[in-house]
């Protein structure tokens, strides 16, 4: 029997239902919220997204490429995160809540302090990122200050992207719903008063997304510091020995690694993207915006999936794992087939809006979305499968997969368009697109299928040592 003392009735209950209800009922109880908050998190991107064409349509390229830049130092955080999760819910589904809590304690010591120094190193660095990244001089000028409060920001959302994880490793996901939701909240108030209302510019979109982020670290902090809470904090309660350490690095490194090259990836296919001209990287954007709404929406079910399937993999209910994966896919491909039609029907309306009225720019959005939405779908299995891969710690796995992504079918197809096809234009950016998103997507039929005959002939383990 699992040792409860000091473990809430509400955990120990939520505990239960994860490894005994219905398989649909737990997905859709766990992946609903986060679903919500795909959606919410999405629009919040696209609001500074149109804020930024509306009133300064020249700085448009310069902050969407700052924003794949910041997707490199996310993808620290995001690592981490999803290898303290898998840790976390494979010991909550053993009932060893003693361990989980020092494992939750340690994450948090650790990225508070990375947290910190990250800034002070990366703010004196912010103008030769920059020009690293492939930014001309004037997009330099134009969004240097808004980069410098970007970084603050990645600081404090490591912190709490890792604090969220630990949420989602106890399934508390209406929780992140909902502290997410006020964030969100916040920075629409303060973009719309900052940017619209007294005329601030656009680094002041920067510093409302700055505010909301640390709303959400005042709330893990509250939390934290709260004696009742899963996982009270207590710096004695840390544990920097190779037995926590070596797991979390094992788990999290692969993930890390796979998103950073993906988002380095972005950053360089953005370089490439500056050949069709300067606003070429912008309409780039703005269409992984449009196919966003429905890919961040359905890819939001990754880390509720893998959070599920670590407890179910802990308590070897294998024919339960091959379930789950299954209500995952099923609700993906719904989410993705709905959205498709969506922004099929109105692709034209949208791209207007996003150009502001420009029919020149809003061509350009179109071609290029018109190719990258038919990998809508093929995406959403990629995110159910990475979701398995996850749950059972392939997260190697999942790194080849990120790596595969970006290295062998989207950088070596967006070459092939500029070089042997140059006629195409930017149309080109389009259909490299749609070539990576596809090419992925059969990747991972592949790879799903063989992770759920592991799984169904219970070759796949717990081999967690903690």
């Amino acid at each position: 029997m699992p040792d409860t003392s000091g473990v809430s009735e509400k955990d120990r209950k939520r505990r239960e239902f994860i490894l005994n209800g219905r398989p649909m009922a737990v997905v859709l109880s766990i992946s609903l919220p986060l679903i919500l908050l795909g959606a919410f998190s999405h629009l919040s991107g696209m609001i500074d997204t149109i804020v930024v064409a509306r009133s300064d349509n020249d700085a448009l390229s310069s902050v969407v490429m700052i924003s794949q830049i910041k997707g490199l130092f996310n993808a620290l955080g995001a690592g981490f995160a999803a290898g303290s999760s898998i840790i976390v819910s494979r010991l909550i589904g053993r009932g060893d809540y003693s361990k989980a809590k020092q494992v939750a304690n340690t994450i948090i010591t650790m990225f508070f302090a990375f947290a910190a120094l990250l800034i002070a190193a990366l703010i004196p660095l912010a103008g030769g990122i920059l020009s690293l990244a492939g930014l001309t001089e004037d997009m330099i000028k134009s969004g240097l200050g808004y980069f410098r409060i970007q970084i603050v920001s990645i600081g404090v959302s490591m912190f709490n992207v890792n604090f969220l994880g630990l949420e989602k490793a106890r399934g508390a996901t209406v929780n992140i719903l909902l502290v997410n939701i006020m964030s969100m909240s916040v920075k629409l108030i303060f973009t719309v008063l900052f940017v619209t209302v007294l005329h601030f510019g656009t680094d002041m979109v920067a510093a409302s997304t700055l505010i909301a982020d640390l709303t959400v670290t005042c709330y893990g902090i509250v939390m934290l510091v709260r004696k009742k809470y899963l996982f009270h904090f207590s710096l004695r309660n840390s544990r920097f020995t190779r037995d926590f350490i070596f797991p979390l690095c094992s788990l999290s490194i692969p993930v890390f690694l796979g998103k950073f090259v993906f988002s380095m990836g972005k950053v360089i296919v953005n370089g490439l993207a500056i050949g069709y001209g300067t606003d070429a990287p912008g309409a780039l954007g703005v269409s992984n915006q449009i196919s966003g709404i429905v890919t961040n929406i359905s890819s939001s079910t990754e880390d509720s999936e893998s959070s599920i399937e670590s407890y179910n993999l802990s308590a070897k209910q294998y024919s339960r794992m091959l379930s789950i994966f299954w209500c995952t896919l099923t609700v993906n491909l719904i989410i993705s087939v709905i959205g498709f039609i969506i922004l099929t029907v109105f692709k034209s309306q949208i791209s207007m809006y996003f150009a502001d009225g420009s029919a020149e720019k809003a061509e350009l959005i179109e071609k290029i979305f018109s190719f990258e939405r038919i990998g809508i779908v093929a995406l959403a299995i990629n995110s159910a499968v990475n979701g398995l891969i996850y749950g059972i710690g392939y997260t190697k796995l999942s790194m080849i997969v990120n790596l595969s992504r970006l290295f062998v079918f989207r950088i070596p197809s967006m070459l092939i368009m500029i070089n042997c096809f140059p006629q195409l234009g930017a149309e080109s950016l389009g259909i490299a697109m749609l070539i990576s998103n596809v090419g992925i997507g059969l990747m991972s039929v592949v790879i799903g299928t063989v992770c759920l005959l592991k799984i169904k002939s219970h070759k796949t383990t717990d081999s967690l040592k903690l």
